[in-house]
């Protein structure tokens, strides 16, 4: 693509500012995977999460995040990937009210591709140790890696929230 997908603004704001939005009704703090640069540039603060192992695209920002967790307090992490500018507060609502405990994660499932989307998802704290554990084995994909966990699978509202910025039209 050649820029930063998050700064890429659709409406008002920047992408990453409006998922911002989305993401505050849900959640008590809200966190951004960023570059040292970015931390900078957007002003986030203490709310960065800077990659630790770079070169493993979103698999180096759920890493950050989760070991994050480990670190501070166990909690569920909402992921949502800065490139989904469809997305609004009821989708997220709705994997939030879709949890259950015996589930390590609950996903969105694109049945057209028949593939569940990995970062639009709550990931509860066992779905974080079992990333963890297969990032250091050497697997850095989100989706593999959740296809290993139980999962509570729901249909999105509409299939289009699941297009990102990579999607060809």
């Amino acid at each position: 693509m050649g820029r930063d997908k998050a700064e890429i603004v659709y409406a008002q704001l920047p992408q990453w500012r409006a998922l911002e939005e989305i993401l505050r009704p849900l959640c008590a703090d809200v966190f951004w995977s960023c570059t040292p640069t970015q931390q900078a540039q957007w002003g986030i603060g203490d709310r960065a999460i800077v990659d630790v192992v770079a070169g493993h695209g979103p698999a180096s920002g759920l890493y950050a995040a989760f070991t994050k967790t480990v670190q501070e307090s166990i909690t569920a992490w909402l992921v949502v990937g800065c490139d989904y500018p469809i997305l609004e507060t009821g989708d997220l609502q709705s994997l939030v009210h879709a949890r259950s405990p015996d589930a390590d994660a609950v996903v969105f499932i694109d049945e057209h591709k028949n593939e569940i989307e990995p970062m639009i998802a709550l990931w509860e704290p066992s779905a974080q140790t079992q990333f963890l554990a297969a990032f250091a084995r050497g697997e850095f994909s989100p989706r593999r890696i959740l296809r290993s966990c139980k999962l509570k699978m729901i249909q999105p509202r509409d299939h289009s929230i699941l297009s990102n910025r990579n999607t060809p039209s």
